[in-house]
């Protein structure tokens, strides 16, 4: 009858573990896009160029991989460095970095509703992908986005951006 008891406690124990780690995890899972405000710009016909050339009149040249992030630096932020890493590796030597803040940046806080968010151009100054590096939790378990970007900005002939609005993961 002990022996039972152990058993069913250790069981119980278990599950209250799992429920609390699942809990936690689900609140720490939230969308990208949540009121659908950037799918909502992505339906202009003009939405690629213009942020492009918003992008230009910021001082970015083509072949930039570009990291939104936030001046607070939140723990999701952080998340990317590895990714952010791969991606440039990847690319190669033909494409820099470069970081804003949301907060620096009126024009993206209105589009990109949660951060951190890439953006890439490729060398002919044609956006190529905007979304975030990966989903899932902590944007570590989930999909690692780095292969698929890599393969939308080495496409040939160029059909156009990727847009990646539904996504949920570890977002500020």
């Amino acid at each position: 009858m002990h022996k039972k008891t152990s058993w069913l406690l250790l069981a119980l124990w278990a599950v209250g573990l799992l429920s609390a780690l699942l809990l936690y995890g689900q609140r720490q899972l939230s969308q990208f896009d949540p009121n659908g405000e950037l799918l909502h710009r992505t339906t202009a016909p003009d939405f690629d160029a213009t942020l492009v050339e918003f992008l230009k009149n910021q001082n970015i040249k083509a072949g930039s991989v570009i990291h939104v992030g936030t001046q607070s630096r939140c723990y999701c932020d952080t998340l990317t460095t590895p990714h952010q890493t791969q991606l440039l590796a990847k690319l190669g030597n033909d494409y820099h970095q470069v970081r804003l803040n949301v907060e620096d940046v009126p024009e993206l806080a209105a589009l990109i509703e949660a951060v951190p968010a890439l953006i890439v151009l490729d060398k002919q100054a044609q956006l190529r992908y905007l979304g975030p590096y990966a989903t899932g939790y902590g944007c570590f378990t989930g999909k690692n986005l780095v292969e698929q970007v890599v393969s939308y900005t080495t496409q040939l002939p160029y059909n156009g951006a990727v847009i990646n609005a539904d996504a949920s993961g570890c977002f500020c």
